[in-house]
């Protein structure tokens, strides 16, 4: 057992291995990596209810209600819709808010400091006569 941190690319590795009769056996195997950097982004902002908030994999999410320039860990919580599917989320909604929302993915990649993952707003729609 081995662990290896890989940048993202191809990778091709030998095995040798030899016991105590002094038996051996060789084998390779080939394989890609793909390094995740990216936030998650926000893929669907509706209100249901309730703001839902839909990420394009598996994320946390929280808001504030002042501005994009928060710390992740201040922000109040976007709940998950189902605790089994973490790329739906929700929030109370209120029609006068604006949200500023950050999601941070299962390895931490989150937006900067000063940015958000979405922002989100109420706007009410006239009906025409």
């Amino acid at each position: 057992k081995q662990e290896l941190q890989l940048p993202s690319g191809d990778y091709q590795y030998f095995f040798r291995c030899v016991d105590a009769g002094r038996n051996s056996a060789e084998a390779s195997s080939s394989f890609s990596v793909f390094a995740d950097k990216q936030a998650p982004r926000v893929t669907r902002a509706y209100k249901q209810d309730a703001l839902k908030i839909v990420t394009d994999e598996d994320a946390q999410c929280v808001y504030s209600l002042n501005n994009c320039n928060y710390v992740f860990e201040d922000g109040s919580p976007i709940i998950y819709s189902n605790p089994d599917n973490k790329r739906s989320h929700f929030a109370e909604w209120k029609s006068s808010n604006i949200y500023y929302i950050k999601c941070q993915d299962l390895y931490g990649n989150r937006p900067d400091p000063n940015k958000c993952s979405a922002v989100v707003s109420a706007i009410q729609l006239e009906q025409s006569v």
